[in-house]
C-alpha cells in the first residue's frame, strides 16, 4: 500500500514474496528473515545480501515505515498544507487535462444519449447521488445525471466525497479552491469557518491532507463546473471518513454527537444564508469478488448485492437513513458499499425531498473476478411561491 503515493510508480511483486513482506513488522532482523525463510523452504538458503537489497530497495520507493519514508512524507505534507489550491491529481489518467478535448468527450457522449430528460421548472434539483468509479467505466452515467443542471444556478454546492484513507476525523472539509480544466472553483471559506464552530471535536479531521489525491470529490468538479460555466458556485468539499466501527459493534450512527451536529450545521447554516444549495454525494456501492477480499467470484454474489443495493436506493427514494444504517448492521457490510458514510449524511439532509433512480449499474471486472455497482439518483424539491 501506498497511501500518501509516495512512489513515482506501482510496484507489482510476486505472490511468493509475501512471506518476506509479512515479516518486516519491526521485530525482525535480515538475520531473523534469513533463518525463518530457510526452514520454511526445506534448507535453500537465500543469501542474507538479497534480502538487504530487497529490503533496501522497498525502503528506498517509500514501502517502509523508516526514517526515510517519514521525513517524506513530512514533506508532502508540509507541501500540500502551503498550497492554496487543490491541484489535479487524476487528469491526464482518468480523463482529459485540456479544456477543449474534454469538452468534446462530454459532448459526443451526451450526444449518444437520449434528448429526452425531464423538464425541471416546477421543481428545484436539490441533490444528485453520483458515482465515483472511473470516469472510461461510467462515463454516460455521470453525463446524464450532470447535463440535468445545465441552465442552473446555485449559490453554494456542498460536495460529499469517500476518503479511501483513514482521517481522524468523521469529515474532512478543505478549504482549499478545486481546479478543475475550465478553471477553478473557489470554496467558500466564511461557510466553512462558521461550520467549524458549530461542530464538536473530533466532527472535522484536524487536517485536509485526504483530499490531495482522493478522486471522489474530484470526479464531481469536473462534470459540475462543466455544466455550471456560465456561474461557477463556491464549494463545499468534505470527505466522509470510515464508520465501520458504529456498523461492526452494531451502534447507532445516529446517537453519535458528531453525525448529528453536521447534519444540523450544514442545514442551519443553509437556513441561516437563505441560500440555493445544491448536495451531491460521489459514492460507489457493492464491492464484492475476489479482489474485495471474498472467498467468491463476483458471479455467484451479484444478484445479493444488487438486491442489497436497491434496498439503500429505495429507502434513498423515501428519505429514510436509518433503514440505511440499519440494514449496513444486520449484514456488517458484507458487499462493502464504499459510499456509506456519505449517504448516511445526505440523506439525513435531503430526508424530505423527492428522490429518483437514473441509473444502476455494474462494472464487472472479469480479471479479477470481481465488480463494482453505483447508480446515479437526482432529489428535488416543489419551488416555493
Amino acid at each position: 500500500m501506498d497511501p500518501l503515493n509516495l512512489a513515482e510508480s506501482g510496484v507489482a511483486m510476486d505472490r511468493g514474496i509475501l512471506p518476506l513482506l509479512q515479516m518486516l513488522d519491526g521485530n525482525h532482523d535480515a538475520r531473523d528473515i534469513q533463518i525463518i525463510l530457510m526452514r520454511r523452504q526445506g534448507g535453500t538458503l537465500i543469501p542474507l545480501s538479497e534480502i538487504e537489497a530487497f529490503i533496501h530497495k522497498l525502503d528506498a520507493i517509500f514501502l517502509l515505515e523508516s526514517d526515510h519514508f517519514r521525513e517524506r512524507a513530512a514533506a508532502v505534507y508540509e507541501e500540500f498544507k502551503r498550497q492554496p489550491h487543490r491541484t489535479l491529481s487524476h487528469a491526464g489518467q482518468c480523463y482529459e487535462t485540456d479544456p477543449d478535448g474534454l469538452s468534446r468527450f462530454i459532448d459526443n457522449m451526451e450526444n449518444e444519449l437520449s434528448p429526452d430528460i425531464p423538464d425541471y421548472s416546477d421543481t428545484t434539483i436539490t441533490g444528485l447521488l453520483a458515482p465515483h468509479i472511473d470516469i472510461s467505466v461510467a462515463g454516460k452515467t455521470y453525463i446524464d445525471l450532470y447535463r440535468r443542471l445545465r441552465g442552473k444556478m446555485y449559490d453554494l454546492v456542498i460536495i460529499l466525497g469517500i476518503n479511501h484513507q483513514w482521517q481522524d476525523g468523521l469529515y474532512s472539509v478543505s478549504e482549499k479552491n478545486f481546479i478543475t480544466p475550465f478553471g477553478m472553483l473557489e470554496t467558500d471559506r466564511d461557510f466553512i469557518t462558521e461550520l467549524n464552530k458549530r461542530v464538536p471535536a473530533g466532527t472535522l479531521a484536524t487536517n485536509d491532507f485526504g483530499h490531495r489525491r482522493e478522486h471522489s470529490i474530484e470526479f464531481q468538479t469536473v462534470f459540475l463546473h462543466y455544466y455550471l460555466r456560465s456561474s461557477p458556485p463556491p464549494i463545499i468539499p468534505i470527505l466522509c471518513g470510515g464508520i465501520h466501527e458504529f456498523i461492526f459493534q452494531k451502534k447507532s450512527i445516529f446517537d453519535d454527537e458528531r453525525f448529528r451536529a453536521m447534519g444540523e450545521a450544514l442545514r442551519s447554516l443553509i437556513d441561516k444564508r437563505r441560500k440555493h444549495v445544491l448536495f451531491i454525494a460521489g459514492v460507489d456501492l457493492s464491492h464484492i469478488g475476489l479482489k474485495f477480499g471474498h472467498r467468491t467470484p463476483a458471479a455467484s454474489m451479484l444478484q445479493a448485492a444488487r438486491a442489497n443495493d436497491q434496498k439503500i436506493i429505495v429507502a434513498l427514494e423515501a428519505g429514510k437513513p436509518e433503514l440505511i444504517f440499519h440494514n449496513a448492521v444486520e449484514n456488517q457490510d458484507h458487499f462493502q458499499v464504499c459510499g456509506l458514510p456519505s449517504i448516511l449524511i445526505f440523506s439525513s439532509v435531503l430526508n424530505d425531498h423527492s428522490g429518483m433512480l437514473l441509473a444502476h449499474n455494474t462494472y464487472d471486472e472479469q480479471a479479477t473476478q470481481s465488480a463494482v455497482t453505483y447508480a446515479s439518483m437526482i432529489f428535488t424539491k416543489e419551488c416555493s411561491t
